[in-house]
């Protein structure tokens, strides 16, 4: 059959025009086949960085949120695992100092931590001139003897005995960059007599401090966003939820991670922890170990430094009722357990011109004295580093009384300046340089 040129053309218009309905329904329906193929198959493609997703602060997990720092609940009185049992006061007869450390040429700072339980040697801390290194020694006074049991970074968070271990648990700071100081790692280690022979114990800590149970059957310290838990040969506990961040209620500066220093209470479960820094307020909380239940303690005011008595009934502290630092003033502040009670004296005279101090506190084993290292800044302009009239007294919280035993006392950091024997028989101090008195005692 002839076609006429105008029926050609026709054909041709029709046969394009369903080419060009057909291909991209053709199309259509592979990449539908391939799409359902695809839902029906398993297969496992590793995103890449374009493909994964991004974590914004609505799509943040939980643990991510920031959350906002509360005030824990006050604590209730009498506290938990108090003992209700008087002790008999004591009376105390203070003996000569006599020195007992001669220092070396290149010797600088004597801190001291604390007597052990053989009545006998002193675990100390050296520090030295032009170095950045201290050693953790223990001292016999009777016979001079120092043996040395370790040597780390200088750190303001002491060692403390572990008698069941026989041995020191410290923190350290393992710096990772040298040319700065500023990269590290906070660790703990534990000590056994051999310097070149020590055992880590944990690494990577949040903080510095390491609490230990007065008896050394426990310890604790501070991992991300928990307490950790070690029994006295070191093997681990169960955790327990805390972290300081979300305490710090008060909290007026972020730029700075909030630091606690700690006192186990004796016989206990219970850890004070306290802190203070510069321009503001600080805290003074107990935590329960066990169950994890925190409560703040109120002293009108904050700690530098808190020591329980030995049964676990009294807290002495010494106490900054301003937002300065250095401290303006300082006073001693004692809570009774039992009651909540806050006794509080000035102990240096107040007929004396100048700024008041307390610059350091250690307990009787009568629980209801204490020996105060009391200091005066002549000069109220003057500052920290000026000279001070630094004395030793014996202090009866209970009435008040202050009794001057010793002048010309030196008063580093507190906490380092006093130790009194757990048997009551003698006191190592730094009276200038390091010197031991004994110490008669006779019931009243």
């Amino acid at each position: 059959m002839k076609l006429s040129n105008k029926t050609k053309a026709t054909l041709e218009t029709i046969l394009v025009i369903g080419l060009i309905l057909i291909i991209p329904l053709f199309f259509a329906m592979k990449t539908a086949a391939e799409q359902n193929a695809a839902t029906n198959t398993s297969v496992n493609i590793e995103p890449t960085i374009a493909d994964a997703p991004v974590v914004t602060q609505e799509n943040a997990p939980d643990d991510n949120k920031v959350i906002e720092p509360k005030q824990p609940p006050a604590c209730a009185f009498p506290l938990d695992q108090t003992t209700t049992e008087q002790s008999t006061p004591e009376n105390y007869t203070f003996f000569e100092p006599q020195m007992v450390l001669t220092p070396q040429a290149n010797d600088s700072i004597v801190e001291i931590v604390q007597w052990l339980p053989d009545n006998q040697r002193v675990l100390l801390v050296q520090n030295f001139n032009d170095t950045t290194r201290q050693n953790i020694e223990l001292f016999n006074p009777q016979t001079g003897h120092v043996q040395l049991y370790a040597t780390r970074s200088q750190n303001f968070d002491p060692p403390a005995w572990m008698p069941g271990l026989n041995g020191v648990v410290y923190p350290d700071m393992n710096i990772l960059n040298n040319d700065t100081g500023k990269e590290f790692n906070r660790q703990i280690w534990v000590s056994q007599g051999n310097p070149n022979s020590l055992q880590l114990v944990a690494d990577n800590l949040a903080q510095f401090y390491v609490a230990v149970k007065p008896d050394g059957s426990q310890i604790a310290y501070q991992s991300e966003k928990q307490l950790s838990k070690l029994d006295a040969s070191l093997k681990a506990q169960t955790p327990i939820i805390f972290d300081p961040a979300g305490w710090d209620y008060r909290r007026s500066n972020n730029s700075f991670a909030l630091s606690f220093k700690t006192a186990w209470r004796p016989n206990t479960s219970q850890i004070f922890f306290y802190s203070y820094s510069a321009g503001s307020m600080g805290y003074t909380y107990l935590l329960d170990v066990d169950s994890g239940q925190l409560c703040e303690l109120n002293f009108d005011g904050w700690a530098f430094l808190g020591r329980w008595s030995p049964n676990g009934r009294y807290l002495a502290i010494v106490r900054n009722q301003e937002p300065s630092f250095p401290a303006n003033s300082t006073d001693l502040a004692v809570m009774d357990a039992v009651t909540g009670k806050i006794y509080t004296m000035g102990v240096t005279p107040e007929e004396m011109v100048g700024r008041h101090y307390v610059d350091d506190i250690v307990w009787a084993p009568d629980n209801h004295h204490l020996l105060t290292l009391g200091s005066v800044l002549s000069f109220p302009g003057c500052s920290p580093d000026c000279p001070k009239d630094t004395r030793l007294y014996l202090v009866d919280f209970e009435t008040g009384q202050a009794d001057p035993l010793i002048s010309q006392f030196t008063a580093n950091t507190s906490g380092t300046n006093l130790a009194w024997s757990p048997d009551g028989s003698k006191v190592i101090a730094l009276c200038p340089k390091l010197c031991q008195f004994f110490v008669q005692t006779s019931g009243k």
